[in-house]
């Protein structure tokens, strides 16, 4: 009983999860209108299309998209960046 309830609530959880328009992916990654017509287009981008024509991107593959998309930084000099950024939060945090 306990276990089909959390399971019947995590399915609407699912499926009650934001979804984003064109307009709102736009923002949301500061790209133009045509740059994500340019990854719909081509399949580079996780995607849902209606019946209507209308686009629709699910906010957690986005999220995933996004971290697939990340380049990893050897860059000594920035690790220093942020070690100091870092030393400067906890002192201010003391």
């Amino acid at each position: 009983m306990i276990n089909s309830e959390v399971e019947r609530n995590y399915k609407e959880a699912y499926r009650m999860e934001s979804l984003f328009t064109v307009e709102r992916l736009m923002h949301y990654l500061n790209l133009r209108k045509s740059q994500i017509d340019y990854l719909v287009r081509n399949g580079l981008i996780p995607h849902f299309k209606l019946p209507n024509g209308e686009i629709l991107f699910r906010v957690s593959e986005i999220e995933i998209w996004l971290y697939s998309c990340r380049v990893p930084n050897d860059n000594k000099k920035f690790e220093k960046i942020l070690d100091r950024s870092r030393k400067w939060k906890r002192q201010q945090e003391s």
